[in-house]
This record gives C-alpha cells, structure tokens and sequence, in this order.
C-alpha cells in the first residue's frame, strides 16, 4: 500500500488535542528559551546612554530679501544631508577627540554620531550614544559647537545655530523590551509544537477503529475487552466476580 493511501485527513479537532495535550511542554520551552535569552543579554548587555542636540540652518545670504526666502528655504532643505556628512567628517570628529581628550578612534566615534532631518524644516537633530549620560551631552554639544562652524564655512551659510544643548536622560536608550522575550517566548513554543505535529503526521499507526475504516476499509466487528480493567471495577454481589468464579449469594 503506498504512502499516500496510508494516509489519512488530520482535522483541527486533531490539532487542538495535541495542542493540549503537549501543552505543559509547550510552556517549559518558552520558559527555557526566555530565561535563556535573558540570561545571555544579562552577561552580554552593556548600557548605552543617548543625548540629542538640536542645529537650526538660517538663511544662506545675508542680503537676501522677502522674495527670495522661498527658495533660500527650498536649498535649506536640500543640503541637509551635505550638513549631516559635514557633522561627522572626520574634521570634525577629531576635533571633538582631541577637545574632550576621548579615547575613541574616529570610526568608533562616528558609529554613535546620528543626524535626522525633521520633514519640511531646516532642523538638524544629533543624536550621540555612550557610555554614560554625562558624556553624550558632552559629545554632541561639541559635535554640534565645531560641525555648525565647519557647516558656515564649506556651505556658505550666514549661520548655524545650536538651538538646544544636548538633552540628559539617565535611563539607558538600549534596554532590552519585554517584546524580545515574548518573541523568544512563543518562537520556541511554536518551533517545538511544529516538532510535534511533524512526529504525528508522519505516524502512519492505525490506533482507532475510525482510522480502520479510513485506511483499511474495512469495518471493526467487536472489541476484546482488558480483563485488567475489569478487574479493577467493584462489582455488586449480584454479578459473576471473575475472582471467585462464580456468582456470589447474598
């Protein structure tokens, strides 16, 4: 007989009870695969601090009248990631090294430099991460001291200002979420369920009469009874008792 004909439908009845039925296993893995990950980001994590300071990139000509503020707003706009590239040159940044006697390499430094343009204004946001609250502060209010002088120079600008200091948060800004062990969670819960449904679909075992009738075609004429179970069942006095083998008397 081949595969195909061996076997048979399996409905969400089906899938639900091997669902509760593997339950507690279920939970075990998620509660393995949680704890697990958060044991690895305990060992691994190292707190990352964040302070975001504000530029604001004023008019290029300091001459220019009312009609022409349209269009010395539209280039505003179009040189923002110049202004960005300018931040985190390497001008910049190892002044800022040199100012603050860091000791960071220019690639380090500029991997926690991050700049982002607010839609339709000429606000420039530098954000910079480290190791402690008070040094992200220092780091960019330096960044943004030396960058809005470089960006007046290269650009042309009449000027750059450093419209608020770098903010102080001393709450770290890479804690893990809640959402990363529920992820790990319900990953490990659904990948050992998948195990389980793979092992059931693959047994080809007929264990039911319905299962007979399906893959054998043929129908189940009795069932032979466990004598073990029945010997567990209190019986009256007035039915045969298997023990005694006869039928007792009042």
């Amino acid at each position: 007989m081949g595969n195909k004909e061996m076997m048979r439908p399996v409905t969400i009845r089906e899938l639900w009870a091997l669902l509760v039925q593997k339950l507690w296993i279920l939970l075990l893995a998620a509660l393995i695969a949680a704890g697990t990950v958060f044991a690895v980001l305990r060992m691994t994590y190292t707190p990352l601090y964040s302070s975001t300071a504000t530029l604001y990139i004023l008019r290029q000509n300091e001459d220019a009248d009312a009609d022409d503020t349209a269009d010395d707003f539209s280039l505003a706009l179009k040189v923002v990631n110049d202004c960005t590239y300018l931040l985190k040159s390497r001008t910049v940044l190892n002044a800022v090294i040199e100012d603050l006697a860091l000791e960071l390499s220019y690639e380090q430094l500029e991997a926690s430099v991050s700049a982002v343009n607010p839609e339709n204004t000429r606000i420039l946001e530098v954000t910079v991460k480290a190791a402690s609250p008070e040094l992200a502060k220092a780091i960019v209010d330096r960044v943004c001291g030396i960058g809005q002088d470089s960006i007046t120079e290269a650009m042309g600008f009449r000027q750059v200002n450093l419209f608020e200091h770098g903010t102080y948060d001393p709450e770290p800004c890479n804690t893990p979420s809640a959402a990363v062990y529920v992820l790990a969670a319900v990953s490990a819960a659904v990948l050992v369920y998948l195990v389980f449904l793979t092992v059931y679909l693959l047994d080809d075992g007929i264990k039911t009469a319905e299962d007979m009738e399906k893959v054998l075609g043929i129908s189940l004429l009795g069932e032979i009874p466990d004598l073990r179970e029945a010997e567990k069942m209190h019986y009256n006095d007035s039915y045969f008792n298997p023990r005694y083998g006869k039928n007792r008397e009042k």
